[in-house]
């Protein structure tokens, strides 16, 4: 783990979780590939994360709401304390109450399942399939994947590049990020106040420096079996064929052919002259 990047994130949030503080470190590549890689981007980003996580604190959202406390976040759903009093305490409840039948959510339970997840509290089953459409990471079929690391993270960079929010950063427009991520000005107050504290951990100017991306890991080469005394070991590929004479009780062969060729041919004319002598001789006779 960097210790550097770490030791900012504390310093931002003194109360975070060391789990939480050790996912970003060690998939902060994340960010940069994100382009979240400035200090006013990295103030920025962090800033609506805080208001998000409660201070890197939490990575889903809790929805143990009080009748008062829900009214205040969902007022259209709750106009009053005594509408939202069967919802107190009642995470599950709730969670179908407020999300249930909207955010691509169209199931019994795709509100809780689908509920505010990993840094930016990505909400609903399109904001999941949007993650697992842009990763491959089935995240629709296994939700937890978004409340735990690098899932967390990668579904906070997806949703910040798609809607080009740098761009907010660069202008400095904290209302501008607010709406885009939170779809309101909820938080719009805690988010400025994180944004000061970001400053000084990231004031413009600072050098921002991540860790590398991690390799991919080598696949491991299978054991190789140690030979015993008498086996010899066979060859890791495939060999040439190799000629192998067959075995023979002869003397080996004349290293030229043309010897054999001549002697065979003094035979076949010695062969022609012994049966043709008698009348050899009488011809020589007469003529002389």
């Amino acid at each position: 783990m960097d210790r550097g990047f770490a030791s900012q994130l504390a310093q931002l949030c003194p109360n975070a979780s060391k789990a939480i503080i050790t996912g970003i470190v060690d998939n902060a590549y994340l960010l940069d590939r994100a382009g979240i890689n400035t200090p006013i981007r990295l103030r920025h980003f962090f800033a609506r994360v805080c208001v998000e996580t409660g201070g890197l604190r939490s990575l889903e959202e809790n929805l143990n709401y009080s009748a008062k406390r829900a009214s205040e976040v969902w007022p259209s759903r709750f106009p009053t304390s005594a509408a939202a009093k069967p919802f107190a305490n009642a995470p599950v409840k709730l969670a179908e109450k407020v999300y249930g039948g909207r955010l691509g959510n169209f199931k019994p339970g795709d509100g809780w399942a689908y509920r505010g997840s990993g840094l930016l509290q990505n909400t609903g089953r399109e904001n999941f399939e949007e993650v697992e459409a842009a990763t491959g990471l089935p995240v629709t079929a296994n939700p937890e994947l978004l409340r735990t690391f690098p899932g967390a993270l990668r579904a906070a960079t997806i949703y910040w590049t798609k809607r080009n929010i740098n761009a907010l950063a660069d202008n400095n427009d904290t209302t501008g990020v607010c709406k885009v991520v939170n779809g309101g000005t909820t938080g719009l107050a805690d988010q400025r106040t994180w944004l000061a504290k970001a400053a000084k951990v990231w004031p413009d100017g600072a050098v921002v420096s991540f860790p590398a991306a991690p390799a991919k890991q080598a696949a491991s080469p299978a054991p190789v079996q140690p030979a015993s005394p008498r086996q010899t070991p066979a060859p890791a590929g495939p060999m040439p064929p190799v000629a192998v004479p067959a075995p023979s009780n002869s003397s080996p062969a004349p290293r030229s052919s043309k010897p054999a060729a001549a002697a065979g041919l003094l035979a076949i004319i010695g062969t022609a002259i012994a049966m043709r002598w008698h009348e050899i001789t009488t011809w020589v006779h007469s003529f002389f």
